[in-house]
């Protein structure tokens, strides 16, 4: 449950910070898209009467529009196509200077009215009403805003068509802020669509796909990670959001979305309509005509060059200019110099890196990539009953292995805290199959030792019979009315604890106690005395709780042996003959169908440890085993065996679950590897291009410099 509750928490907080960034994003062009005149100032509502006039207003004009044929294309037809936002409910008060120009003609057609640097649509019956300071109230409607109210006039108590469908040319009043601009000469020469090298300078830079193509994959982790159910959802969710992202990103721009350029001649000079407020850059501030033109900044240094001549020039509506002369143009340096957008490979980078370090830890990849790769190369079933037979059969990782013999568990050498053993202290998920004899049972002399004195101590601390025959009847009768406890074969005892504690430092307590029952001077006087036969007859009586204390010194100094021999001896038994098999089954399960013991090994009192291993190893070093599976691995050690790894033969649902593993995996590391690449490529690119288009400009308006090279694509 915490695995499953860490990845949705994960998942919320990618795709808050998804629509974030996208809210971020459109919150940004929204408000660099907006009029500089509907930034700030207060505004109201707008009411029904003004809807409504509104609304037939924009109706005459549709109708004039219908009905009127037009001689030719000119710059201002299309205001008179207005249509109503979700933006036109609100009602802007203004007071401005209203400036009009047109282009060297008296049509009124032909006349385009500013507030500052904003174009607005003016009903024309109201040009006799402009002064120097107007109050007018505006409504944002498409192309640009229409003016429903001038200096008291408006729509609402405005009711006249014929005003609307028939415009005059008013008298111009004495105060009016009216520029005509008849001296300008200005010739439309065309308009055209922009072209696909010039849309690709405005496109987005696909870091809004790229971040959508992230989240995919961290779908596509999920639904490895997560519930089955989930699995064909998921990855079908992701799929659809690379494909529309795709879409999104290489789809080819409409008619519709390709914005109107048009083509204008006329004499560039260094003043226009607002050139003395608006810059103080006067390099920038070149007019066609009335019209202000704005250029990309690296062509500052030569627009200058057609100063005063007669010159074309395409630009958009809002006067940025796409192409100027014969050299300057946008179209040749993205067709030549293409734009670098390095930003979406930093993204996809990244978000591969994380899935990447999310898919690494959280999902074994091991045995997927194995049985992938194997699935792919192809496989072969085996099946083998003799050692013999294996060993002449040609094995490779993804074969179905069958195996069927007689077998050792083996014993490993380190024990994984991860893992159960049942049959402690032998393994039976890897079993050693060859043609050597089996193994003997583990023998110990100093086993038998320890046991000889065990037995001893405890014959004659707790006697079966009541009445011992070495002894006068009287004399027992009276030892068992007094409570007391006899040890009848005193020197008995102390030859068992010599031949089992040889050694000075071993079972010291025992030894200290059983010298003050001898009464003796120490250690070594009291063995002679029972090696020569002293002691034979010599009747020691205790008390029971010194016979309790005695009996517990005996079971302590035995118990270290009992200990300290069954590891050696399971030790020992990790020594197989060389050569032959080793089969381990990857997934840690018994290759054998013998019944587990109910209590581990290790968990027996001391005494009772090495009869139960020999127990187990009577029958675990010669027992019959099977196993089936895929061959994960098979590598040989030092002795010539060879091991092979087997996991169980995953089912269809298992098998796809691990190549969609090995796929997202492949597919995060190119993912990552290309992204990075070109990440680093294009962001170099992006540094030289500039300086690759400022030397072609300075070889174009400078002849006399040594020519470049012929332009060449950056790819």
């Amino acid at each position: 449950m915490n695995t499953i509750a860490v990845i949705v928490l994960l998942v919320l907080l990618c795709s808050l910070l998804i629509a974030g960034y996208f809210w971020y994003q459109s919150h940004r062009q929204s408000q660099s898209a907006e009029p500089q005149l509907f930034l700030e100032p207060p505004h109201r509502k707008l009411t029904f009467d003004e809807q409504r006039a509104i609304q037939r207003y924009i109706d005459s004009l549709a109708k004039r529009r219908d009905t009127r044929l037009f001689a030719e294309e000119n710059l201002s037809h299309s205001h008179d196509n207005l249509t109503l936002t979700s933006f036109s409910h609100n009602v802007y008060p203004l007071t401005r200077a209203i400036t009009r120009y047109g282009l060297s003609t008296d049509n009124p057609d032909k006349w385009r009215y500013y507030l500052d640097e904003v174009e607005v649509h003016l009903p024309p019956q109201w040009e006799q009403y402009i002064t120097d300071e107007n109050y007018v109230e505006l409504v944002r409607t498409y192309p640009v805003p229409l003016i429903i109210s001038l200096n008291g006039h408006t729509l609402t108590n405005d009711n006249s068509e014929s005003a609307t469908l028939t415009p005059t040319v008013p008298p111009v009043g004495r105060n009016a802020s009216i520029r005509q601009e008849a001296f300008e000469n200005i010739e439309l020469v065309r308009v055209r669509k922009e072209t696909l090298p010039e849309y690709t300078l405005s496109r987005a830079d696909g870091t809004r796909e790229a971040l959508l193509i992230c989240f995919a994959l961290l779908l596509f982790f999920i639904s490895l990670a997560g519930p089955l159910l989930l699995m064909p959802w998921l990855i079908a969710s992701g799929m659809i959001i690379v494909a529309v992202s795709a879409w999104l990103y290489y789809r080819t721009p409409g008619k519709k979305s390709l914005r109107d350029i048009h083509c204008l001649r006329g004499a560039l000079k260094r003043w226009g309509l607002f050139s003395e407020a608006s810059s103080q850059n006067q390099m920038n501030n070149l007019s066609l005509g009335s019209i202000d033109l704005i250029y990309p900044s690296h062509w500052l240094p030569y627009v200058a060059h057609d100063l005063g001549q007669t010159t074309e020039v395409e630009m958009y509506l809002n006067h940025h200019v796409v192409r100027q002369g014969r050299f300057l143009s946008l179209h040749d340096e993205a067709r030549f110099f293409p734009v670098q957008r390095w930003r979406k490979n930093v993204v996809l980078a990244a978000g591969s890196l994380l899935v990447l370090a999310l898919l690494v830890s959280w999902i074994p990849l091991s045995m997927p990539l194995k049985l992938s790769v194997a699935w792919l190369k192809g496989t072969e079933s085996i099946h083998v009953n003799d050692v013999g037979q294996l060993e002449k059969t040609m094995l490779h990782v993804g074969d179905r292995l069958n195996i069927n013999g007689y077998g050792m568990c083996s014993i490993p050498s380190t024990y994984q805290g991860n893992r159960s053993y049942v049959f402690m202290p032998f393994d039976c998920s890897a079993v050693y199959w060859n043609n050597a004899a089996p193994l003997p049972l583990p023998q110990s002399d100093i086993i038998d030792k320890a046991t000889a004195l065990l037995n001893s101590t405890h014959q004659q601390l707790h006697p079966q019979t009541t009445t011992d025959p070495k002894l006068n009847p009287q004399l027992a009768t009276a030892i068992q009315k007094s409570g007391m406890i006899l040890l009848d074969d005193f020197a008995d005892i102390v030859l068992k604890t010599q031949d089992l504690c040889g050694q000075q430092q071993d079972c010291v307590r025992l030894k200290n106690a059983l010298v003050n029952l001898g009464n003796a001077k120490d250690w070594s006087s009291l063995v002679r005395r029972a090696d020569s036969g002293a002691l034979n007859g010599m009747n020691v009586l205790l008390r029971p709780v010194s016979a309790e204390a005695l009996e517990n010194l005996v079971n302590t100094a035995t118990t270290s042996f009992f200990y300290r021999e069954t590891r050696r001896a399971a030790d020992a038994l990790n020594s197989p003959p060389p050569g032959g098999f080793l089969i381990i089954s990857d997934e840690g399960h018994p290759l054998v169908n013998q019944p587990a013991p109910t209590v581990s090994l290790f968990d027996y009192n001391a005494p009772e440890q090495w009869p139960e291993l020999q127990r187990l190893a009577g029958m675990l070093l010669h027992t019959p085993f099977s196993a089936s599976g895929v061959i994960t691995s098979i590598n040989a050690d030092a002795n010539g065996t060879r091991h092979i790894a087997i996991h169980n033969e995953p089912d269809s649902i298992t098998l796809w679950h691990y190549l969609g593993i090995s796929l997202l995996l492949c597919l995060l590391l190119l993912s990552l590897l290309v992204n990075s690449l070109l990440a680093l490529l294009r962001i170099h690119r992006n540094r030289v291009r500039m300086q690759k288009i400022q030397q072609h400009y300075e070889s174009c308006m400078n002849p006399a410099l040594s020519p470049l090279p012929p332009m060449t694509s950056l790819f």
